[in-house]
């Protein structure tokens, strides 16, 4: 496995600069960075790309979620880069999260020494990304009432609603399309979106946490029945958190809450950190070690979802565990079908419009 490497952004006024590297020594020259930046600008998939360059063999990999920027490790005589691709991505992939999250943090030597890999993203975070762009929250809402919408409908409807023409639809329909809640197809000569999931944001009682507890930390039952209990179901007058309610409702906190939680759930390192406390409590090196994240890196994520009331720290036993477990479940949308009845019969859609939306429907969630 490769023991030096670097990262490198390209920035508009001050060209290449190189933001990390190890050993410090490692010794990088303009034509390098060039060579190895443009070396990417091939393709924008996720890959790991190998170029020898002045002496060195160099294995780079980018994200197109983070333009310009680029990880490089300095790869041995005896790597193969076929067999360790998928480590250097996973690394790549932390490396570029962390640089962004928290730059202070991040400590080449360590990564490599521990391995510290970032997967995949996964469904409930492409959910929680929808979340995180106002125009592509925007644009649910819309086809919550619509079901079935042109793109040039949504685009014109968009735009009217943020009073700007410096809007883009793409862009803000992508995390729909993305975390599987759209589909576009062209009907007739008309590109059209079909909402074929919806995505219900709320937290839960953290019961498999709860269980693992009564097992493991007997003693602390007291103490983490009195956190549930003052969030869930507090004595009266005080309301307890409850999703169900309708968004219409002034005491309903999926509104005011759906951003908390979709900026813990698209993060990958906190979310990488909930998934262990998911199962139930932990302690900081416990959490990792399973996960093989640096001590500071899971510190910092433990502390911001304390901040957003979904962890706590258990001191006495120095674990910690979840008081509330933020969830983006998905379910299908039931509500459009009548909708869609009506828009039929108005002549608002087409007959063929209205049968490859139950196509769509059947094959998403027949799958």
């Amino acid at each position: 496995m490769p023991e030096a490497a670097f990262i490198v952004q390209l920035d508009d006024f001050q060209g290449f600069i190189v933001k990390k590297r190890h050993p410090s020594s490692l010794a990088l020259t303009e034509t390098m960075l060039n060579l190895v930046f443009f070396e990417h600008q091939k393709g924008k998939e996720q890959v790991i790309r190998e170029s020898e360059i002045e002496g060195m063999r160099i294995a780079s990999f980018a994200m197109e979620v983070f333009p310009g920027w680029t990880v490089c490790f300095v790869l041995d005589e005896d790597d193969v880069l076929d067999e360790i691709s998928h480590e250097l991505t996973g690394m790549g992939r932390f490396m570029l999260e962390l640089m962004h999250a928290d730059p202070e943090s991040l400590e080449i030597e360590e990564i490599l020494a521990k391995r510290s890999m970032m997967s995949t993203i996964d469904d409930e975070q492409k959910a929680a990304s929808i979340f995180m762009t106002p125009s592509s929250a925007l644009l649910l809402e819309r086809l919550h009432t619509e079901g079935v919408e042109s793109t040039a409908k949504l685009s014109m409807w968009l735009k009217n609603q943020v009073q700007s023409d410096n809007v883009d639809l793409k862009e803000a329909i992508t995390p729909l399309m993305e975390s599987g809640l759209v589909a576009v197809e062209i009907m007739g000569k008309l590109e059209t979106a079909f909402l074929v999931k919806d995505v219900f944001p709320h937290r839960s009682p953290p019961v498999e946490s709860f269980k693992a507890t009564s097992v493991a930390h007997p003693n602390l039952m007291a103490q983490y029945q009195e956190y549930l209990k003052n969030f869930f179901s507090p004595d009266p007058p005080t309301k307890g958190y409850n999703p169900t309610l309708p968004v219409t409702d002034p005491n309903s906190p999926i509104l005011e809450d759906r951003e908390k939680i979709a900026r813990i759930l698209s993060s990958s390192i906190n979310y990488a950190v909930l998934q262990c406390l998911r199962n139930g409590p932990l302690r900081l090196g416990q959490i990792a070690s399973q996960i093989s994240f640096p001590d500071g890196v899971v510190q910092r994520a433990l502390w911001a979802m304390e901040a957003e009331r979904i962890a706590a720290n258990f001191e006495e036993e120095g674990v910690w565990a979840l008081i509330t477990n933020p969830k983006m479940e998905t379910f299908l949308p039931e509500y459009i079908l009548p909708i869609i009845a009506a828009k039929l019969e108005d002549k608002r859609l087409s007959s063929d419009t209205a049968r490859r939306y139950l196509e769509l429907i059947v094959q998403t969630w027949s799958e």
